[in-house]
């Protein structure tokens, strides 16, 4: 094996490493609003609108996950099928619960296994 990236990785499972592919990730975390009275409203009827939005029109988001337990400040995530953290950023900026100070968000360069798919 050449690539010392890959020194200990073992020999059968290199082949697979030839899937990987780079995704931008979103991490949603409790903004400084995220308490109020009408959060639940504009989570429900602007966020999710929003964010289904970006999966079936757009086809830039390819899953979200939202995080239910609630001893944490992270709310959820998402993998953009995207390199450009920039065109996320610019999405994530305009969804209404961020703008309300709901979510205050990260985005960090992934990479994944392409076809991987939740069961």
């Amino acid at each position: 094996m050449t690539n010392t990236a890959f020194e200990f990785v073992p020999e059968q499972i290199v082949p697979k490493l030839a899937k990987l592919k780079p995704y931008v990730l979103l991490i949603l975390k409790k903004g400084e609003n995220y308490g109020f009275s009408d959060t639940p409203r504009i989570i429900q009827s602007e966020h999710l609108p929003y964010v289904f939005k970006q999966r079936e029109e757009d086809g830039i988001m390819v899953l979200t996950m939202p995080i239910i337990d609630n001893t944490t400040e992270f709310t959820a995530i998402a993998i953009y099928n995207t390199t450009d953290k920039e065109k996320v950023r610019e999405l994530v900026e305009k969804d209404p619960a961020v703008m309300a100070g709901i979510f205050d968000f990260e985005i960090v360069s992934s990479i994944g296994l392409a076809g991987d798919f939740l069961p």
